[in-house]
């Protein structure tokens, strides 16, 4: 999946509070990608308070105001 796809959807996601590796693993999408675009949304300033360990993500956190801003700037 193509990796601004996958970063809208895991933004969405975690705007409707749930888990983005729940509702977004599968086949197409393996959980590493969605652990690789969630640590870079949150290095980029889009999500905030996420848990990271052990090559995972624990605790997903929240968005921020710029990561409310991705959404709406790409909804379709």
């Amino acid at each position: 999946m193509d990796n601004k796809k996958l970063r809208y959807l895991i933004l969405k996601t975690l705007a409707e509070k749930k888990d983005p590796f729940l509702e977004l693993k599968n086949e197409d999408i393996p959980e590493r990608d969605i652990f690789e675009q969630g640590k870079l949304l949150q290095k980029e300033g889009y999500i905030k308070g996420n848990v990271c360990a052990d090559d995972t993500i624990h605790m997903w956190g929240s968005l921020t105001e710029q990561g409310e801003q991705f959404l709406e700037d790409n909804k379709v």
